[in-house]
């Protein structure tokens, strides 16, 4: 009997390694992602549902390197989606450690610990659905990931082509669409604005829901204060600061 179980263990992982290793296989060449133009796109919704093709790489006309983005926006996107960005080599151990327990908890996939280098494997390769195999894939590609391109190759794929409102892909056409401005023109304000949208931009739509976007933002900026990323003269000066969105297009 024990031998039969055995026996059905090692079939299973093995079907289940043949599997992983063709999904595998039929992943763009990872290593593509360090040239301007990897060749490739990933599917997304405009802001009527409708799906398109949105390049990665300089193809995307409103795709901005790293350099043409306001460092004010770097520094709130990692405060606010991952604060140990720079130090993690993917993976944040004690996100997950907790992630883990309020899962078990609560019996389901009930809280994410994902890293910014996680959310871009996810949204590169991969869909949302919270399932075990999903988070095996994301695990791989994540590891992946930072072995082969640097931390701020990552930076500029993630803000390149997150989800900053409906239909509203990338920080280029973020900062233009509320700001009116390219990211580089983007003040401690601004920055900080979109930075909190991230975590549910549909919720956190500023024309629709701006007190609690402001809640958060406040929040964010005092997180910020506190690990030094800014001083405490731009913080009186941007909490004091109204926030002054374009007019909705």
């Amino acid at each position: 009997m024990l031998r039969k179980i055995f026996i059905s263990i090692a079939v299973v992982m093995a079907a289940a390694a043949v599997w992983f290793g063709l999904w595998i296989q039929r992943l763009p060449d990872i290593e593509d992602l360090n040239k301007p133009d990897p060749g490739f796109s990933i599917k997304i919704k405009d802001v009527r549902g409708k799906t398109k093709d949105w390049a990665i790489g300089v193809k995307n006309y409103s795709w901005v390197s790293l350099t043409q983005i306001s460092p004010y926006l770097i520094d709130a996107v990692v405060a606010s989606e991952d604060d140990a960005f720079f130090q993690h080599e993917g993976f944040n151990l004690d996100e997950i450690k907790d992630a883990i327990k309020t899962d078990i908890k609560k019996k389901r996939f009930a809280r994410g610990a994902s890293t910014i280098t996680m959310q871009l494997a996810r949204n590169l390769y991969l869909s949302k659905e919270k399932t075990l195999t999903r988070k095996l894939k994301e695990a791989y590609l994540t590891y992946r990931l930072e072995k082969v391109l640097t931390k701020k190759r990552i930076l500029e794929l993630y803000l390149n082509m997150v989800e900053w409102g409906p239909g509203i892909y990338g920080i280029g056409e973020a900062s233009e669409y509320y700001f009116g401005k390219s990211p580089l023109e983007l003040n401690l304000k601004e920055a900080t604005l979109l930075a909190v949208i991230l975590p549910n931009p549909r919720y956190y739509n500023p024309y629709i829901r701006m007190a609690s976007v402001e809640k958060r933002q406040n929040y964010l900026l005092e997180r910020m204060l506190a690990e030094h990323d800014i001083q405490e003269i731009e913080y009186e000066l941007t909490v004091a600061e109204p926030v002054e969105l374009r007019e909705k297009l």
